[in-house]
């Protein structure tokens, strides 16, 4: 706890020193940052204040498969059109417009340090603040063209999000959106630029920080979005080493701890010391809050589906395997009778608040983790056909996380029905072996992140149709290949210039 109070006192003092920046594309990025930065202690003060001050959990969770609606939950406009894929462009905590704002002040402050630090003599601390600078750079930007432009590996025209390298020093400036594979093509020269100078060796708090093995995990998430396979199991070795049972988040023991406390899951669920958490940033977000008993949630029926439904297909008696107890559920409070949730968030503020959209309040996020890793790590060797190490990290999975492993063949591990290939289609295609793998890896990763919003990207990459049960007039189903997948641009935005994301899909009848 003191870790997080630190954490916030810090990010709202760096945000009282930078003054705070106006929307992007209103003025320049960069424009609130001309302040007396003369340490390399206050650069480090300045990346502390870049890493992402708002959370994209709130508006990709309500958009998966993750939730349905709730009775009695409360309404709020944003969950609502998130829940139905609608464009939402409202200023507030936890909308999209939010996010953007908060990813290209983070990128300015970025480039701002980036601009001072070449004053200073190339010491191994300068370095190293090159290389948090380089990775922040890098990490919202991976973030923006994952949320706002079409998956990697679309057409290769397919427009991205503007990439800004360096600090502007004119309001009005001129950004083009590039395309995806220009932004991805700049990410990684960044990121690979990052990962050669970050160090573990100046970092108070280094879980508040991209440390090395966070800036690894990282590569593993941006590799397997490009389907660089061998690259993805280089970066996660380094993060697992030889036996990452070890460091995964142990459901099992959280299990023992708060079987009778699962509302107190949050103490270790996003602690610095639990070993599987990489990398966590504090954001203000109402988060804690909403996913408690907002209308459009996840519920009994959400969490039975996804928790005791699945398995290994073909796999006995372990075809469904029941994870309900092990992974800590809370019903919601009176009056929402059907909603179920996870208590992963705490919340901080520095004074009770209260109303209908209180500010000033905090809630941890983990951005990266071991668990991600080995998963990715999995789906790379499955997508190389190495199935045997595929299955054992998913032997290791199960035991470092479960505490016991399944008996079944590992033949049974590599067969699936050929109508799979109707639910996922990524861009490089699979065979049936692959497929069978995959789909139990995602199944495991949409446990895993639960109320994370990280389904969101696996919807994406993997063209997965949604289907509601609603009937409101404002429904109709996601489709495998629909524009709401990606989300508008800001109007503040298309207004400077950007080009609008299309919406061809909401002009047909409802």
């Amino acid at each position: 706890m003191k870790m997080k109070k630190y954490i916030s006192l810090l990010l709202l003092a760096v945000s009282c020193l930078l003054v705070g920046c106006n929307d992007f594309l209103d003025k320049s990025p960069d424009s609130d940052l001309d302040v007396d930065i003369d340490s390399e202690k206050k650069v480090a003060e300045l990346l502390t204040g870049a890493y992402p001050e708002a959370s994209y959990i709130p508006f990709l969770e309500p958009r998966t498969d993750n939730v349905e609606e709730r009775t009695n939950g409360i309404h709020t406009r944003l969950n609502e059109a998130m829940f139905f894929w609608e464009d939402y462009d409202q200023e507030d905590l936890d909308t999209p417009l939010n996010y953007w704002n908060a990813c290209y002040k983070g990128i300015a402050q970025a480039n701002k340090a980036l601009e001072l630090l070449s004053r200073y003599p190339k010491t191994e601390r300068v370095k190293a603040l090159y290389g948090e600078a380089f990775l922040l750079r890098a990490y919202l930007h991976f973030m923006l063209v994952n949320i706002w432009a079409e998956p990697y590996g679309g057409a290769s025209d397919n427009p991205g999000i503007p990439y800004i390298t360096k600090p502007e020093k004119h309001a009005l400036v001129n950004y083009e959106r590039g395309t995806v594979n220009e932004v991805y093509d700049k990410i990684e020269k960044d990121l690979r630029l990052g990962i050669s100078l970050v160090s573990d060796n100046y970092y108070t708090h280094p879980k508040f920080h991209f440390n090395k093995k966070a800036a690894y995990a990282f590569a593993t998430r941006f590799y397997l979005m490009k389907g660089e396979w061998q690259s993805v199991i280089e970066y996660a070795d380094y993060v697992l080493g030889s036996e990452p049972k070890s460091q995964l988040r142990s459901w099992r023991h959280y299990a023992d701890e708060m079987e009778f406390s699962p509302q107190n899951l949050y103490h270790r669920y996003m602690a610095a010391d639990e070993p599987a958490n990489l990398l966590l940033t504090t954001t203000e977000s109402r988060w804690a809050r909403s996913v408690v008993n907002e209308k459009y949630g996840s519920t009994f029926n959400t969490i039975d589906k996804i928790f005791a439904q699945r398995g290994i297909e073909g796999g006995g008696d372990y075809a469904k395997m029941n994870f309900i107890g092990t992974y800590l559920f809370t019903s919601s409070p009176a009056p929402t009778t059907t909603g179920r949730y996870m208590a992963k968030f705490d919340e901080l503020a520095n004074s009770e608040q209260t109303g209908t959209k209180p500010r000033g309040i905090y809630v941890t996020n983990a951005l990266f983790t071991v668990d991600e890793v080995l998963l990715n790590r999995m789906e790379a060797y499955a997508m190389l056909r190495n199935y045997d190490h595929a299955i054992d990290d998913y032997l290791q999975y199960m035991q470092g996380k479960f505490g016991f492993m399944p008996s079944v063949e590992r033949a049974v591990y590599t067969s699936t029905n050929s109508n799979r290939y109707n639910l996922y289609s990524p861009f490089y295609g699979m065979t049936l072996k692959q497929l069978a793998m995959v789909q139990l890896i995602l199944d495991f990763r949409q446990k895993e992140f639960f109320q994370e919003g990280l389904r969101w990207f696996d919807i994406r990459r993997f063209h997965i149709a949604v289907k509601r049960s609603s009937k409101s007039s404002y429904y109709f189903p996601l489709e495998k290949d629909d524009p709401r997948k990606v989300l508008q641009i800001p109007t503040e935005a298309i207004q400077r210039g950007l080009t609008p994301n299309p919406r061809e899909r909401q002009q047909l009848p409802r």
